[in-house]
């Protein structure tokens, strides 16, 4: 094995494209929801505009003079003076009222809700949402989701999440994984379009972190028939539903909460040095701290000769000085002050603790 110095997680992906391109295809959005006001405003600027220029008599006037003159009045700040003919007389009239109306409706509207975006926050997560592809998609932003999806960002991973409601209790949650730069979609995750708001169909995983069983399936199943090679891995509370799941549903994990909490609490009951436990199938598995001490067995020898003498392997070794060393090689040898951690079956690790 290779001598290597543990690192600490590689950084999040920046994410200022993502709001660069969010900016503009949300004016997309804006600009098509607004089409025919804004199309209104301009046929009342152009054609007042071209009645101006051919009408009016007080003085000659270009198409740029005339466009100007009537954007002029639109805001009641009129640049020529006021035409003797009737036919010129209704545009001095009619542009003032409808192009405020027209204005403030559209145009000032439409500003505000393109930079102001606390005034549609769902639809600009969904916008963000839509940028994102290869990604993880989480259902469920709880506890167990918002540690999850800290987990994965800390890895440099992409996430959309998806939350059933905003409440008292997880609204706190939502706002911290926004300004983490994670769209947050508010919505029932067993409707297809909701899925499809986060992408589901260009995910590469989801996660399913809600507290209701029956729910967590239906939101796999609709979410298989968006994308058939979707991985998907879920919090279950059933165990026996849980290897049914995994089995025959295509859910390639499915943890329920009581098989990920027993093997640990167990572990800690039964020695204070064991950090962590786990199944692979039906083998448990402890992972444990093993200080070297000057009466400790492992004193002295190599991490080759310890994985051979006692079954075990050395995952981890933090030395005397500090220094973490991921996966030490065979000829590494304990010292007193270092920490080896282990992993192994729960009887050779016990063996070595006491």
């Amino acid at each position: 094995m290779s001598h290597r110095i543990l690192k600490a997680p590689r950084p999040s992906k920046p994410l200022r494209r993502y709001f660069v391109l969010a900016y503009w295809r949300d004016a997309v959005v804006l600009l098509r929801q607004f089409r025919h006001s804004l199309l209104a405003f301009a046929l009342l600027l152009f054609g007042s505009a071209l009645w101006l220029q051919l009408f009016y008599r007080e003085k000659p006037l270009d198409f740029g003079e005339a466009l100007y003159a009537t954007l002029m009045l639109v805001f009641l700040n009129p640049t020529l003076d006021f035409p003797r003919s009737f036919l010129v007389r209704p545009v001095f009239f009619l542009v003032p009222i409808l192009g405020v109306a027209i204005f403030m409706e559209a145009v000032i509207r439409f500003g505000i809700l393109l930079f102001a975006k606390s005034y549609r926050q769902e639809e600009w997560q969904k916008v963000m949402a839509s940028l994102f592809r290869n990604h993880f998609v989480l259902v469920g932003v709880n506890r167990v989701g918002y540690r999850v999806v800290q987990e994965l960002r800390q890895a440099g991973e992409e996430v959309v999440a998806i939350t059933i409601e905003q409440t008292e209790e997880n609204a706190p949650l939502i706002q911290r994984l926004r300004d983490m730069g994670v769209p947050v979609l508010v919505g029932d995750p067993r409707r297809t379009e909701v899925l499809r708001d986060a992408q589901v169909e260009h995910a590469r995983c989801l996660l399913i972190c809600t507290e209701n069983d029956l729910q967590n399936l239906e939101i796999a199943l609709a979410a298989r028939d968006l994308n058939s090679n979707l991985r998907i891995v879920m919090r279950l509370f059933s165990d026996a539903l849980a290897e049914h799941v995994q089995k025959y549903l295509g859910v390639q994990v499915a943890f329920s909460t009581s098989a990920i909490a027993a093997p640990p609490l167990a572990a800690a009951a039964l020695g204070a040095g064991i950090a962590h436990a786990f199944y692979v199938g039906d083998q448990l598995f402890h992972v444990a701290e093993l200080m070297v001490t000057p009466d400790s067995p492992v004193r002295g020898l190599r991490v080759g000769d310890v994985e051979q003498k006692f079954s075990v392997s050395v995952i981890l070794l933090r030395q005397a000085d500090g220094t973490f060393v991921y996966h030490p090689a065979p000829s590494v040898t304990l010292r007193v002050g270092d920490t080896a951690v282990l992993l192994g079956v729960p009887e050779k690790v016990a063996a070595l603790q006491e």
